[in-house]
């Protein structure tokens, strides 16, 4: 039985009694009829028939005629020797066993020749010897009771003993399924049974004994084929394979997403086909909405079929197809694809039909992500922007909603988390240049031509003075004067109640955590801004202070009072930063006590397990008092003040001055930069901060996938020279025809670059060592600095203001950025944003990821990644690396075949336990080279 869409899932009770048990309740005429109806009912797929010490081939064939929809495995419960009291075990056979000669068997074998105080059914057993060596010569598989669950191995033989630890190791190792009473066992086996015995297949199951009243605590759901091969599977694969509960999250996220899984494809010639004689497809292919490995050898038309699907998808992608292009396909003038309709049914049993001709899809929204051989490539070989916006789309994803504010991408997110950094750092820009302003005119007057300019004019001010002094107006006396914000239904009323209750609390805690992270950057971007205005103001202040005692004012020299209420709102975040943390804690919470969501998870749980801003004389005079003023004037002019440029007092104290202070403020000044670049830098690392912030829930992501690799996948924030054409820009600033640090073209560019070499940007001493070194030109010749840096304000700037460094937010592999890897290691950088991290969940389908990777890494990182997508998305990938199909365990193997003569592709689907479908694995993938070790009991053919 070989079903094409390969393994599913469905319900499976493994431990049925019938009334062929001695000691069935029920054993009237309709008691078959009453176990089929009741198994309809429940929806129950498979059985295992395991009546006490006999199998019964009559009933067991009865049954079948009455379900021959339901598959009905032989079985039998036996006792053993092992344990206290009596340690029960169950053998389950094939379902295309001959029943007579298994009955026969059983009967001459274990009943008459095998079996120990066979007098009564309360006291018949068998050794456990025995009861494994009849299960292996018939092919059968053994289950034992354990956990909770009564004449269990964990109840019947204890670990207080080594003897009795070594005797349940040895009953272990022969076991192919442990079935547990109560659901709490699972974690209880994770935890302490499989550390020291092989991971075995966990089931729970009815042990139903009258089919008047069946019941099961949980639902035993299994993926696979409803035969004993599928059965067989789980024992491969115990967690992928088996499920116990009311639903597995797989079967449920396909259920509930039937528009992002793909049902059905199908292919077929139109009407009216131009090339009559060639047939190249007419099938129609189920999908399964796990894991769908396309495989075939070379040119059998795997990637014709992954391009099929990307086109029915509609994917961006399509121009990379390597099929379904206009040199191969659709090459005229035969045009092949225009006789083609394709086909696609969605899981919502939405069908749309295109021509394999068709380019235009009138959409750019996508049904799919779809991965060619040739896009991974080009992604691989050079990365670019549609990889990078990929990483910050899953970035982005992995942010909590209450943290993004009202960003609605990761480029927002940064933008809002890091604008009072920005805000700090325009505000530390402005005083930088300014110091640099102050800094140029100081260094002007350090030159000696401005010293003797000053000197110069000092001596020929006070000759000046001398002779205006002698050519005072002569006295003329005066005239005389002229007039002139149930048990069962109670327990279910109060778990929903609960349940209600913790959704409705926890989504206001999340609003007020959403609204509180809203605030919080609002008022931290307003306190940014006070804090700007307070530096203004105390600056203001101190320029007051000195202009009041400068100029001698009779004013009140208190300063400014400034009144915000910055402490108000500091407070203010304050209390919200506890309400946040109240809040997170409310949600989240501790080591010692359960948050809103344990709870709420808990409480499902328990729902689930219930429900499983004049005259002559005069005029003489009057010229003389004119000429008098005038030559006052004159005189006051040519003395002027210490501001009056060009007079006798100002070039007096500009002489003074450079004297007596002017070294010492010019460094000074300097020194005075430094610290404000320090302060600059500081900002600047603080946006590592935040990015660290942004990418750690990715970072968790990555670490639960791909656990302590040496070489594992992981982030890098740090500081950086980011302008790559910083060399050219400096040197453009700078006249390399004079002599010193950068004369000479090339050799100016050689010292540059060795700076910029031997300067560690992510250390602010270095850094700043860099500007000095890179100023020497300046200090190094003050006289001829303006011709040899002719804008020495832009270059300053340039240099202090720190925007050619910044935080380079990376991936790495290891230790090396991702541009530094080969372009199969880029290729699973890719992939596992593509695969594991991407919460998308429409179909992906990948051409051939693990070209160009070694075995090593396909296992231990692609396949990681792989088994992660299927559990969120429907996955199709084409291979031939054995690693993806088998230890991915694909639910369904598609292999594809191409008649060279006719040109007919084909592809036979199914189940990677169907006999068929498994030899085409091991023909196709492996050919005769033996399987991986690992898996090598999925390899094994009868």
């Amino acid at each position: 039985m070989n079903n094409l869409r390969g393994s599913e899932w469905h319900k499976w009770d493994l431990h049925i009694h019938t009334a062929s048990s001695y000691d069935s309740p029920y054993r009237g005429d309709d008691a078959d009829e009453l176990l089929c109806a009741t198994l309809h009912d429940n929806n129950i797929s498979a059985i295992a028939i395991t009546d006490h010490f006999k199998i019964d081939a009559d009933r067991i064939s009865h049954l079948r005629s009455l379900a021959p929809d339901i598959v009905f495995f032989p079985g039998v419960e036996l006792r053993t020797d092992k344990g206290a009291d009596n340690l029960h075990l169950i053998i389950i056979f094939s379902n295309e066993i001959n029943l007579s000669t298994l009955s026969m068997d059983f009967e001459a074998i274990m009943l008459r020749t095998n079996a120990k105080s066979n007098s009564s059914p309360e006291t018949i057993y068998w050794t456990f010897e025995d009861i494994v060596s009849f299960a292996k010569s018939h092919d059968g598989l053994i289950t034992i009771h354990a956990g909770k669950k009564t004449n269990g191995i964990d109840k019947e033989i204890s670990n207080a003993l080594p003897v009795k630890e070594a005797i349940k190791a040895d009953i272990a190792e022969n076991i192919d399924f442990f079935e547990i009473g109560k659901k709490t066992d699972i974690n209880d086996y994770y935890k302490w049974v499989f550390k020291e015995v092989e991971e075995k297949p966990l089931i729970m199951c009815s042990d139903c004994h009258d089919p008047r009243k069946y019941t099961s605590k949980e639902n035993l759901w299994i993926k696979a084929n409803l035969t004993f091969e599928g059965l067989k599977q789980c024992r491969y694969q115990p967690t992928e394979r088996v499920y116990i509960g009311s639903i597995p999250p797989a079967l449920d996220r396909a259920n509930k997403n039937g528009k992002s899984n793909i049902q059905r494809i199908s292919v077929h010639k139109n009407e009216n086909p131009k090339n009559v004689d060639i047939n190249w497809f007419d099938f129609e292919l189920p999908l399964n909405s796990g894991l769908v490995a396309i495989i075939g050898n070379k040119g059998s038309g795997k990637s014709a079929l992954s391009d099929i699907i990307g086109h029915l998808c509609k994917c961006n992608t399509m121009e990379n197809a390597s099929f379904l292009n206009e040199t191969r396909f659709r090459k005229p003038p035969k045009n092949f694809a225009e006789d083609y309709i394709a086909t696609i049914q969605w899981g919502d049993s939405h069908v749309e039909s295109i021509s394999l001709s068709e380019s235009n899809y009138n959409t750019t929204i996508e049904d799919a992500q779809y991965l060619p051989q040739k896009y991974i490539e080009e992604v691989c070989n050079d990365i670019g922007n549609e990889f990078q916006r990929e990483i910050d789309r899953v970035i982005f994803s992995y942010v909590d909603r209450t943290e993004r504010g009202t960003a609605t991408n990761l480029e927002e997110l940064v933008f809002n988390k890091s604008k009072a950094i920005s805000l700090s750092m325009q505000k530390l820009n402005i005083e930088i240049n300014d110091i640099n302003d102050t800094l140029i005119k100081l260094e002007e007057k350090k030159t000696s031509q401005y010293r003797i300019h000053i000197s110069d004019s000092l001596k020929k001010l006070k000759d000046t003075l001398e002779r205006h002094e002698n050519t005072k107006p002569q006295e003329i006396k005066k005239p005389e004067p002229n007039d002139g914000k149930s048990d069962y239904q109670d327990k279910l009323k109060t778990l929903n109640s609960s349940i209600e209750n913790l959704e409705t609390k926890i989504e206001e805690y999340r609003n007020n955590l959403t609204q509180i992270n809203i605030v919080i950057d609002e008022a931290n971007q307003l306190i940014a801004k006070l804090d700007l205005l307070e530096s203004n103001v105390k600056e203001t202040e101190l320029l007051l202070k000195d202009f009041i005692k400068k100029y001698s004012l009779d004013v009140d020299e208190s300063g400014i009072t400034l009144v915000t209420p910055k402490e108000t709102i500091q407070q203010y975040i304050l209390k919200l930063s506890n309400d946040k943390i109240v809040f997170q804690k409310s949600l989240n919470g501790s080591d010692t006590e359960d948050g809103l969501l344990d709870k709420l998870e808990k409480e499902k749980e328990k729902k689930n397990l219930l429900i499983s801003t004049t005259d002559s004389e005069e005029k003489q005079y009057q010229k003389y008092l004119s000429d008098l003023d005038e030559w006052e004037k004159q005189r006051k002019i040519i003395i002027g003040t210490k501001t009056t440029e060009d007079t006798l007092t100002y070039f007096q104290n500009e002489a003074d001055y450079i004297k007596n202070e002017l070294d010492s403020i010019y460094e000074g000044t300097k020194s005075r930069r430094d610290e404000k670049i320090r302060e600059l830098y500081l900002q600047k690392s603080n946006l590592v901060s935040v990015y660290h912030e942004i990418y750690a829930p990715v970072e968790v992501e990555i670490k639960k996938l791909l656990g302590e690799l040496e070489e594992s996948i992981e982030f890098a924030a740090e500081i950086q020279l980011e302008q790559s054409d910083f060399a050219e820009t400096a040197l453009s600033l700078i006249n390399q025809k004079y002599a010193g640090l950068f004369k000479g073209k090339s050799e100016a560019y050689n010292k540059m670059n060795q700076l910029l070499r031997r300067t560690e940007f992510d250390n602010v001493d270095s850094v700043i060592d860099f500007i000095h070194d890179v100023l020497v030109v300046v200090d190094e010749d003050l006289d001829n600095s303006t011709k040899k840096v002719p804008d020495k304000k832009t270059l300053y700037n340039l240099l202090c203001c720190l925007n050619y460094i910044g935080v380079s937010f990376k991936l790495k592999m290891g230790e090396r950025d991702l541009e530094e890897l080969s372009p199969g290691e880029r290729g699973i950088v890719l992939l596992v944003f593509y695969l594991a991290l991407s919460q998308n969940n429409i179909p992906i389908i990948i051409d051939q990821p693990e070209d160009n990777l070694d075995n090593q890494s396909v296992y231990s990182k692609l396949v990681p990644c792989i088994c992660e997508a299927k559990k969120k998305r429907q996955v199709i990938i084409v291979s031939h690396n054995p690693n993806i199909a088998i230890a991915c365990d694909a639910e369904q193997i598609v292999y594809c075949h191409m008649d060279k003569n006719t040109h007919t592709i084909t592809y036979e689907a199914g189940a990677i336990e169907n006999s068929i479908v498994k030899g085409h694995v091991v023909d196709v993938l492996e050919g005769t080279m033996p399987a991986f070790n690992l898996r090598q009991k999925k390899y094994t053919q009868k």
